[in-house]
């Protein structure tokens, strides 16, 4: 009893041993760059009033570094929001050697509704940059 149970245990050893193999060989993989917003959750702005201006920076970051400047076009992926509610910087352009930056959000309380209206802005993507992480704006009037 005593063999046969160091056979079955050594067999499932076995088993397990050869059943963990993975391959991790694509991790180093060339992977182009990708530029994406670092805004962690949802950003949501409520308004109090009509007329009522927030300016609010949001964050950016690009996975490489470049040794001369890049432009990136914003767009917008989604609105519910009316257009005369909100402006934002259309083209953005990061500096050699610099990976981070932040475009200025101007909301303005023109026509908004009590409920949140959400907003969700995108880099587009060009040869050799991804779109990343998109930025969720939710705005709504109080």
């Amino acid at each position: 009893m005593k063999k046969t149970y160091i056979i079955v245990t050594l067999f499932i050893a076995t088993l397990f041993v050869s059943s963990c193999t993975t391959s991790y060989n694509d991790f180093e993989a060339e992977r182009g760059a990708a530029i994406g917003f670092t805004l962690g959750a949802a950003l949501e702005l409520p308004f109090s009033s009509s007329g009522q201006v927030i300016n609010f920076p949001i964050p950016y970051f690009v996975s490489d570094v470049s040794s001369s400047d890049r432009t990136f076009q914003i767009i917008i992926e989604e609105s519910e929001v009316a257009s005369e509610n909100y402006s934002i910087e259309t083209t953005v352009v990061v500096p050699a050697n610099e990976r981070s930056g932040t475009i200025l959000f101007t909301g303005t309380n023109v026509s908004l509704t009590p409920e949140f209206q959400t907003l969700v802005l995108a880099f587009e993507g060009t040869s050799g940059v991804t779109s990343g992480k998109r930025a969720t704006i939710r705005l709504r009037s109080n």
